[in-house]
């Protein structure tokens, strides 16, 4: 396990303010650890009318498995541009994000994955200690842009 790891930005297929995550704190090959306090931005791109839902929390999880590809995959071609093709088994356990202080904590423990797709469990807390959002992801890539 890696004890430094790049910033999101430079794995990520993302331009700010579109990059959510701060940091990733772990990565193994079976899961990642991210960190964020995008949620606290009045400019976060998340917001309809002002308010960040915490389904907007399913984004920060995508994020977290495309880092997780980049950094378990082959780095040395781009990021690859890819989209949520099933966001299933969400379990909401408040309203909103924007309301929350501190940092979250967002979760990815991959299930199964091949060159195109992967799938994944999911959690974003606030703090470590407050599940705010839990689930599975599938996501669905292509090749990076010539």
């Amino acid at each position: 396990m890696h004890t430094s790891f790049p910033p999101p930005e430079t794995l990520l297929p993302h331009a700010p303010p579109m990059v959510l995550l701060d940091s990733i704190t772990e990565c193994s090959d079976e899961h990642i650890l991210c960190q964020a306090q995008s949620h606290l931005s009045p400019d976060n791109p998340l917001r309809v009318e002002g308010e960040l839902s915490v389904y907007a929390a399913v984004e920060y999880a995508a994020q977290a498995m495309a880092a997780h590809a980049r950094l378990t995959g082959n780095q040395s071609s781009g990021p690859r541009k890819g989209v949520i093709a099933v966001a299933s088994k969400l379990c909401a356990e408040t309203l909103r994000l924007d309301d929350l202080p501190g940092v979250l904590i967002i979760r990815a423990d991959i299930l199964a994955r091949n060159a195109d797709s992967s799938l994944c469990a999911f959690t974003v807390s606030a703090n470590e200690q407050q599940l705010l959002l839990s689930g599975q992801l599938t996501a669905v890539t292509r090749e990076p842009d010539a």
